[in-house]
């Protein structure tokens, strides 16, 4: 009791000086320059690139595919989690290449090498800018655009699907429903998410309106985001066609690793081949593919 004392008045003297606790959402880490930690991508397929948001140089890496067939069209933007910057999930981007996919990763306003200062309007911004600067390449298709989000990537993923293209496919892993959802189910203490943030980060809303394969993949002891708080909404209200992956004994962060690097390899290479533009099936009902948490 003396603990939640205490937390109830930390918070309360936080909320009366007006400090928004926007760190519990942007974990920010910046840097001199990336190590990419354990890369064993061929430097040539790697490219270090910079472009602009509204009056922020962002940083990001194109990673080529590899290969010499439809998955080499394909282009993976991935919208990473809130937690420091690139070199922090420079492991998932190697797993994401191993689909022989493009992979485009990025580092919002604030993150990394990126300049400005991170908010909820920075993150829709910087996504349409991570677009636009995909649309100037030559070696990138709009066509097969493959979205993929992780925990608070999704509100920039779901986002640019929701509002700004149909892309070929969306991947969201960890996503959470709102800052409400999200806060209430992460934290010790049942408080409004307007306490800790400032931001509303409806991703259950927006994933109403997407109009393209939807992909759903949760660990279900993920006591960050909470499945049924979370995962079990934005299932609920997102279009069909859909499908879902409730990974056993899988927490937050380690949903690769947890169902196997070459099966996770595997799975979302087969998700993007089943929503590729020449699929015959596409037009045969999802009705069968249920949310499987009970």
């Amino acid at each position: 009791m003396r603990v939640v004392n205490l937390l109830v008045t930390v918070l309360i003297t936080l909320v009366i000086c007006g400090c928004e606790l926007d760190s519990f959402m942007f974990n920010t880490e910046q840097l001199e320059q990336y190590s990419l930690p354990g890369n064993s991508i061929p430097d040539s397929l790697i490219e270090h690139v910079t472009f602009e948001s509204g009056s922020n140089t962002l940083h990001g890496f194109w990673v080529k595919s590899n290969a010499s067939h439809f998955m080499s069209s394909v282009t993976i933007l991935y919208c990473h989690g809130n937690k420091h910057n690139i070199d922090y999930y420079w492991d998932r981007v190697e797993y994401l290449h191993n689909t022989e996919t493009n992979v485009f990763v990025f580092d919002y306003r604030g993150f990394g090498l990126s300049e400005g200062e991170s908010s909820e309007q920075g993150l829709y911004e910087d996504g349409v800018a991570a677009l636009d600067y995909l649309c100037t390449r030559p070696d990138f298709s709009l066509d097969s655009l493959c979205l993929y989000g992780f925990s608070l990537g999704n509100v920039v993923s779901i986002y640019l699907a929701s509002e700004i293209v149909d892309p070929m496919c969306l991947i969201a892993e960890a996503p959470f429903a709102s800052a409400n959802s999200l806060t209430q189910g992460s934290a010790l203490l049942d408080l409004p998410g307007r306490w800790l943030t400032d931001g509303r980060f409806d991703n259950v809303e927006k994933i109403k309106n997407i109009d393209t394969y939807f992909y759903l993949i949760f660990g279900d002891h993920d006591d960050f985001v909470r499945p049924y708080d979370n995962g079990r909404v934005i299932w609920e209200n997102a279009p069909m066609p859909k499908m879902s992956l409730v990974v056993p004994f899988a927490n937050h962060e380690n949903i690769p690793e947890t169902i196997g690097i070459t099966e996770y390899i595997s799975l979302i290479s087969y998700w993007i081949f089943w929503a590729r533009p020449d699929n015959q099936l596409k037009g045969e009902s999802q009705e069968s593919l249920k949310w499987s948490l009970n």
